[in-house]
């Protein structure tokens, strides 16, 4: 049996340095400013793109996307046009957690993205976000529904549906801060009492692992008031407004430092992110606008399945509550799926369509209609390299009217990943170029208005929302900060390095054996009606349109 050493992790998803350093200075993070003098840290590149999905898994299990073969919130069904929403059940390699019950100890890990399904392990496991959740946390979305049971009763749920993040207005901006800051205390609350309780039934962790998303969705809704710079700033707006993002992240550090006493300031801790943050761009891209302008992608017209499906979707999802519009999803079985993918590719001739874009900024990308693959592929496989030869060319040589390109890079994906699941990335993989150092976003066309492919927003839309993306996004590089280690700091050079070998190595004393089977079993997945409260609260949040 291997040896373990007792680890604490501590997730802040989206977290950044340049948010942290300045706050350090200033003396507003006391428990990072400990770590960071008495520890080591360096920046963490994530995933490409930089996503909470691909990049937790990364985390999870050592494997790159390509090995692990979770790309998106979303995959496209192979052969189709159409997407399903994807779990833990698609993703290979054994987690971390799974190889730690494995070596004998007991877990406990709450918030971890991609965990849905959770995993049968001794102690005590909380999905994060991507469980389906109308209520509350419930026994689908933990490992032990009894010990969540006597936890909550104490604590409160882990997680609630307390915040329509699909709302904009300065009022609701005033309301989610609140909430947010509560989120943090419920969950920090949650998280010591789950502790506590697990070392009464002599059963002390062996590796802890907690999950705070607030420092992702602060920075998605507030970015442009922090950031004075930003071409979306709103010198309006309050001064509670302009220190949202301070005051999460303040929060969460004296979150951290609470759990890091709990747990044992003697051993090893460390505090990582999935991603950066940063500002976004006031213009916004329509791909397949783009890929139709270069003759690469046809219309049937302009009022059809696409149209009908996005007001449809858009009634449910953005005037209705979030149980009536689940409500309804789920009695349309399965509606989620279906409106999600005909609201993407609806309207399309596919008989006269070389190339086309799932338009979602969580993976930008292109996908060649090859005969004999897709439904009605257009392009013979003879083409297929010459198509995409074009299709990469038509992107590249698309400029802003500074200069600046608007796609900085679009690969062959297999110039991008290696493994077994190269196929269910796009053809080809788009990073969007920035404006004076803001990302642009994609977001879906709406064929009815008639939009150039590149976009400028109006300062009415500067706040974020459907059809504009949101004012802060993802950038590259994350945080890795240890402390505790003994020995020389062992520090990391991206994801999937850092959480499957250098954590592993930490903790197990092993890297041996990252790339084993799956731990959850594919039956185990999304029901219809799990599927359709996925895709309300992934709307919810921003990550579809």
């Amino acid at each position: 049996m291997t040896e373990l050493q007792p680890a604490l992790v501590l997730g802040l998803d989206g977290a950044t340095f340049d948010v942290i350093q300045p706050l350090v200075a200033a003396g507003r993070l006391p428990t990072l400013a400990r770590l960071l003098e008495n520890g080591a840290a360096v920046p963490l590149p994530s995933t490409v793109p930089p996503m909470t999905f691909p990049s937790w898994s990364a985390f999870l299990t050592g494997l790159t996307p390509g090995e692990h073969g979770l790309f998106d919130f979303t995959q496209k069904v192979p052969g189709a046009y159409r997407v399903r929403f994807a779990n833990a059940t698609d993703r290979a390699g054994t987690t971390l957690f799974r190889r730690t019950a494995n070596a004998g100890g007991s877990i406990l890990a709450l918030g971890m993205p991609t965990t849905f399904p959770p995993e049968k392990l001794r102690g005590l496991q909380v999905c994060g976000f991507d469980a389906p959740v109308s209520r509350g946390t419930n026994d689908r979305s933990v490992s032990d529904p009894a010990c969540y049971a006597r936890v909550a009763a104490k604590a409160g749920p882990w997680m609630v549906p307390d915040l329509d993040e699909g709302a904009s207005t300065d009022a609701w901006h005033e309301h989610a801060l609140d909430v947010l800051l509560a989120r943090i205390a419920r969950k920090e609350g949650f998280a010591l009492e789950a502790l506590a309780q697990l070392r009464a039934a002599d059963d002390d962790p062996a590796l802890m692992c907690v999950v705070f998303s607030e420092s992702d969705t602060v920075c998605h809704h507030f970015w442009r008031d922090h950031d004075p710079a930003s071409p979306r700033h709103d010198a309006s707006a309050s001064e509670r407004r302009r220190d949202a993002v301070a005051l999460v992240y303040e929060r969460l550090d004296a979150a951290c430092g609470r759990l890091i006493e709990a747990f044992g300031r003697d051993r090893p801790c460390m505090v990582v992110s999935d991603h950066g943050a940063g500002g976004s761009a006031a213009r916004v891209v329509h791909l397949n606008r783009r890929l139709e302008a270069c003759g690469l992608l046809a219309r049937r017209g302009s009022s059809g399945l696409d149209t009908w499906a996005r007001r449809a979707r858009d009634l449910a999802l953005h005037w209705l509550p979030a149980k009536a519009a689940e409500a309804i999803f789920r009695r349309v079985r399965p509606a989620a799926a279906r409106l999600e993918s005909a609201a993407r590719f609806g309207g399309i001739d596919w008989s006269a369509t070389a190339a086309f874009s799932e338009e979602v900024n969580t993976q930008p990308g292109v996908w060649i209609n090859v005969s004999g693959r897709e439904a009605e592929g257009a392009i013979p496989l003879d083409d297929y390299e010459a198509t995409r030869d074009r299709v990469i060319s038509s992107l590249t040589e698309w400029h802003l009217p500074n200069g600046q390109p608007v796609v900085a890079r679009a690969r062959r994906r297999e110039d991008v990943y290696h493994g077994p699941h190269v196929d269910r990335a796009p053809d080809i993989v788009v990073e969007l170029g920035d404006e004076d150092g803001y990302p642009l976003t994609l977001v879906t066309t709406p064929w009815n208005d008639s939009p150039e492919a590149l976009r400028t927003l109006r300062p009415d839309e500067w706040a974020g929302g459907r059809g504009r993306g949101m004012n802060g996004t993802h950038r590259p590089d994350g945080i890795w900060i240890e402390s505790g280690i003994d020995g020389s700091p062992v520090l990391p050079t991206s994801v999937p390095e850092t959480h499957g070998r250098v954590l592993s190595a930490l903790h197990l004393g092993s890297t041996d054996a990252l790339a084993q089977g799956p731990s959850v079993g594919p039956s185990d997945g999304y029901s219809a009606e799990e599927e359709a409260e996925i895709r309300a609260r992934l709307q919810r949040l921003g990550y579809l349109e």
